[in-house]
């Protein structure tokens, strides 16, 4: 029985956490007139999701280049980065009821996943700087 590469699960992961904000972010951005936002709460928004097209592409860039080899510096950097970004949406976003509950949790839940696999592949893996 061929070893589980931990690595691999924990970078897949964290490609998946980062195209899943990437593709919301794009959508919700195709939609908004960001030349002349209506009001200041559509510029927030704009803004909102074009920071959650750059930490998608981020989470997608360090998984590819340092989570799959178990980087510890791509390990600290998805591990807290997107940790800090999930943990400040749950209870601003998810838990007032601004966002579906099911869709709000998936990105966190793929988070855990991976943050999990990580450590595990930083455990048991040769590791790389």
């Amino acid at each position: 029985m061929k070893e589980v590469r931990w690595s691999l699960v924990a970078a897949g992961l964290y490609v998946l956490w980062g195209v899943l904000h990437v593709g919301l972010g794009v959508a919700m951005l195709a939609g908004a007139d960001l030349l002349a936002p209506a009001d200041e709460a559509v510029a927030e928004s704009a803004m909102f999701f074009a920071c959650a097209v750059v930490l998608g592409c981020q989470a997608v860039a360090v998984a590819v280049t340092m989570n799959r080899t178990n980087s510890r510096r791509g390990y600290w950097l998805n591990l807290l980065v997107l940790g800090v970004v999930d943990a400040i949406f749950i209870p601003v976003m998810v838990v007032p009821g601004h966002v579906d509950p099911m869709g709000g949790l998936s990105g966190p839940l793929v988070w855990l996943a991976a943050a999990a696999a990580s450590t595990v592949a930083l455990l048991r893996e040769p590791v790389t700087r």
